[in-house]
């Protein structure tokens, strides 16, 4: 399960905000709350403030779905790089909350890319509102 933390949604350089969106992470649905795009990372909070938050370079692919047949709602599909599970997951978020990124902690976090490479996580952020996919 993905380990979600206790972090604040982004304030600046939001490009769009989703309320009513549901987080499904590799198949299991994380709750409903609200996906935010910003200028440098991707970020998801349910209603209590528990959330994660992915920067940009640690996704592969993003993309709108409508194919019902793999998934039976329209949703943003996004395949990230690594699983984000235990102390991936953690490492991740508390970078995501540093405003200013850490080269020593980049360089550290490369290495345990590489344990991971091949893996994948899949995360399927469906909005209620099907007109916010465009």
């Amino acid at each position: 399960m993905v380990l979600q933390k206790n972090l604040r949604p982004p304030t600046e350089g939001v490009r769009h905000e989703q309320a009513e969106t549901t987080a499904v992470l590799d198949g299991q649905k994380l709750g409903c709350g609200t996906l935010y795009v910003a200028e440098t990372r991707l970020s998801w909070f349910d209603g209590s403030g528990m959330g994660f938050a992915l920067e940009y370079p640690n996704i592969s692919l993003h993309a709108i779905s409508r194919d019902v047949s793999t998934y039976p709602q329209e949703h943003l599909y996004v395949m990230v790089n690594g699983k984000l599970t235990g102390e991936n997951e953690a490492e991740m978020a508390e970078k995501a909350a540093d405003d200013e990124g850490d080269e020593s902690s980049d360089s550290s976090g490369d290495d345990d890319d590489d344990d991971d490479e091949g893996a994948i996580t899949e995360i399927r952020f469906v909005p209620s509102d099907k007109v916010a996919c465009e």
